[in-house]
């Protein structure tokens, strides 16, 4: 089992959170996200930065949580 750091930990989250958003197949999640969240096409340094903010890391997290609410009816 690879082992990771927080960071890692954090980048690796937002990667998954950004492609489940991106597999929703909705544009207006998508969009939200984007503007609220991860931004369109991240790069790593993208997904590092949210990382690496404390707050921003916990809105992101709080952010995803409410889209998946707003969007749960969707198949994916």
């Amino acid at each position: 089992m690879r082992k990771y750091n927080q960071k890692q930990a954090r980048v690796a989250i937002l990667k998954e959170m950004h492609d489940y958003i991106m597999n929703i197949n909705d544009e207006e999640a998508y969009f939200h996200w984007t503007i609220i969240g991860v931004p369109d096409e991240p790069m790593e340094e993208d997904y590092e930065s949210i990382a690496d903010d404390e707050n921003g890391w916990e809105d992101i997290v709080k952010y995803f949580a409410t889209l998946i609410k707003d969007y749960d009816e969707i198949d994916v």
